[in-house]
């Protein structure tokens, strides 16, 4: 099969032309790619983000099941996936925890595990959701960047006129509708917000931004990081600078990677705003067979986001580029905002929640949460 691989010993990216079909596990799904996303991960694995990367690149997908001996139900849906794999059955309380860091996982296209940016891939069947008909492909793989765009854009929705959207670029901050305001960052902008924010959502992949969000942050805010950063951003802050302000100011920090596919599909079928986004954000559409210049175009400043089409749902190998359909162009952004945390994780859901109600003078202690939290477990054992 044709498959975009990269390998770091040799530090070369190719497309291979007979790479190896995968043969799915008993519990596994065989899926047909129609269209993969690419993203800064994906970039940075080609700069030495992963030590000893070797295999397939790749994983934001839409696809359609083409075989699964464990779940035969699934044969010939739509879906995406999500990309951390319990490849040991590790179980637990905490759902999330075992969704996300299930002791010896592998993560598609990341850790052990080729990813989607080829034509066919196996993924365990319980990682699937099934893509409703509304949705079209390229909208379901998924800043005023490729995350904060999204992110800002959803927290609109949940707290109409409440966000603050900063940003380098207004012309791409004006594709989110519903926020408060608008904001260009420049070299005034910590000062002039300085502590203005109970949250702040950290979204631009620059390692230097931290110190920037961490400063509008209010004492005893919270600070959400949405995203990893380069390893060698010559622009990076020391640990102490960051320490000190978190300790002395009584900020919570809270990192947040993958969100609920479920919910982010169900968003994107009830807001238009949403999909409108999406859409506009998709830079270029390029074949399985281009794939190394359109990780090049990906790098491009400005360009927000690249997708191959590997097959088409409706017209076969690449029928994409002789028929339009609507359903092939939405699909694809699922992942990639359900990533970027257009579905938070409960805690941070919890404070934009909160952020509903009148302002908040003075906010619960560490304590006082504690308590409240007691509080609401015994209400439940009762």
């Amino acid at each position: 099969m044709q498959a975009l691989v990269y390998d770091q010993a040799s530090n070369t990216l190719k497309l291979e032309e007979d790479y190896p079909k995968p043969t799915p596990a008993p519990d596994e799904a065989l899926i047909r790619v129609h269209r993969a996303g690419i993203c800064a991960t994906d970039i940075e694995i080609t700069r030495g983000y992963v030590p000893g990367y070797s295999g397939v690149l790749g994983h934001e997908f839409v696809g359609s099941v083409v075989a699964c001996s464990s779940s035969p139900q699934l044969v010939g849906q739509r879906v995406v996936g999500e990309i951390n794999c319990n490849d040991g059955g590790f179980s637990c309380a905490d759902a999330v925890y075992q969704r996300n860091h299930a002791p010896g996982r592998s993560v598609l296209g990341i850790i052990s595990r080729d990813g989607c940016m080829a034509q066919w891939l196996a993924l365990p069947a319980r990682n699937l959701l099934p893509v409703p008909d509304s949705l079209s492909d390229d909208l379901a793989v998924f800043c005023d960047g490729r995350l904060g765009l999204p992110i800002a854009q959803v927290l609109a929705l949940k707290a109409p006129g409440r966000v603050t959207h900063f940003g380098r670029h207004a012309d791409k901050m004006a594709l989110v509708t519903g926020t408060a305001a608008q904001v260009v960052v420049n070299e005034a902008t910590a000062a002039e917000h300085a502590g203005a924010f109970h949250l702040v959502v950290e979204a631009s992949g620059s390692a230097s931004s931290i110190r920037t969000a961490l400063a509008l942050t209010r004492a005893m805010g919270t600070l959400v990081l949405k995203t990893t950063v380069s390893l060698h951003d010559p622009a990076m802050p020391g640990w102490s600078e960051l320490a000190n302000d978190i300790v002395v100011n009584e900020k919570t920090l809270v990192g947040s990677r993958c969100g609920l596919m479920d919910v982010a599909l169900s968003m994107m079928q009830q807001h238009q705003e949403l999909r409108q986004l999406l859409a506009a954000m998709t830079h270029k559409q390029l074949p399985l067979s281009q794939g190394v210049e359109a990780m090049a175009l990906a790098q491009t400043k400005g360009v927000l986001k690249v997708q191959l089409v590997v097959h088409d749902a409706t017209a076969g190998v690449m029928g994409f580029f002789a028929k339009w359909t609507f359903r092939e162009p939405i699909l694809m952004w699922t992942f990639y905002w359900t990533t970027a945390g257009l579905t938070l994780p409960f805690a941070v859901r919890a404070l934009i929640e909160s952020s509903r109600e009148p302002e908040v003078k003075n906010p619960p202690t560490v304590k006082e949460m504690i308590q409240a939290i007691k509080a609401q477990h015994t209400e439940q054992q009762q």
